[in-house]
């Protein structure tokens, strides 16, 4: 009998201290938020080591022009008019199948079409500049500094198309903006700083020794601090902003106005 006593008085104490174990277990368990799920949350947030994006600081570049006295610099205002074109972005005019004709009345296609240099006459129409206008007036008193006969077999200027062309656009920055380095390089950080948003770019994208796009340096960077570019190009057919300086053969570099 004393025997049996004995093994239930145990049996009592080993449930007792099985009890208090198992809400101790809870305790901690809903203290320290513990799971028996594997957890892929690091402790530390990713972002602290991987390199992050940066947005170019605009101010206090030198660069005070106003053209349309908006109180905004001209630089901001073609990095805004460039990155509004990503809001609804333009189909390339000159994508395969299209069959859509590159000329229109008045110059400018409908906004949900582009060519590369659409791109550029838009932005700039934001800071108050007309580049049809500018680029109209620069061929009609310099015609033979443009290739408009040699390539178009044009005798007189036509503006509705010139400025739209690329290699019109090319010359005319060529003889009317700051020409600036083409050679890239994003280790060597003085170099690195003379791309500026702002800045107009030409490219060889097809590596044929022409030029055959052209883009706006954006404010925003890769993730290792390369400026993007804002462009339209057959490939991927509509306006993007994408790492060009660092993977594309490199024509021409510009800052307008001087």
């Amino acid at each position: 009998m004393e025997e049996e006593n004995i093994r239930r008085f145990n049996l009592k104490h080993l449930l007792l201290i099985i009890l208090v174990l198992v809400i101790t277990l809870g305790v901690v368990m809903s203290i320290r938020n513990f799971s028996f799920k594997k957890e892929y949350e690091p402790t530390t947030a990713l972002v602290d080591f991987l390199p992050r994006y940066r947005l170019i600081d605009l101010t206090g570049t030198g660069n005070i022009s106003d053209m349309d006295g908006d109180g905004i610099y001209d630089v901001e205002d073609l990095v805004l008019g460039a990155k509004r074109q990503l809001d609804n972005p333009a189909r390339n005019i000159f994508l395969e199948g299209s069959g859509q004709a590159n000329y229109f009345a008045g110059g400018d296609p409908p906004p949900e079409l582009a060519i590369s240099t659409d791109i550029i006459a838009r932005a700039y129409e934001e800071a108050g500049y007309s580049i049809k206008d500018l680029m109209h007036e620069d061929i009609k008193n310099n015609f033979d500094d443009y290739p408009l006969r040699q390539i178009w077999n044009q005798g007189a200027p036509d503006p509705n198309i010139d400025y739209r062309r690329i290699q019109n656009l090319e010359v005319f920055f060529r003889r009317n903006a700051k020409v600036l380095p083409v050679y890239f390089s994003q280790s060597d950080k003085e170099n690195l700083e003379t791309w500026f948003p702002g800045d107009v770019v030409f490219f060889d994208m097809d590596g044929d020794g022409f030029t055959d796009c052209a883009g706006i340096i954006s404010d925003n960077t890769t993730r290792i601090g390369t400026p993007k570019v804002i462009y339209n190009y057959v490939e991927p057919g509509y306006t993007v902003e994408q790492d060009m300086l660092g993977t594309s053969l490199i024509t021409g570099h510009y800052s307008y106005p001087d």
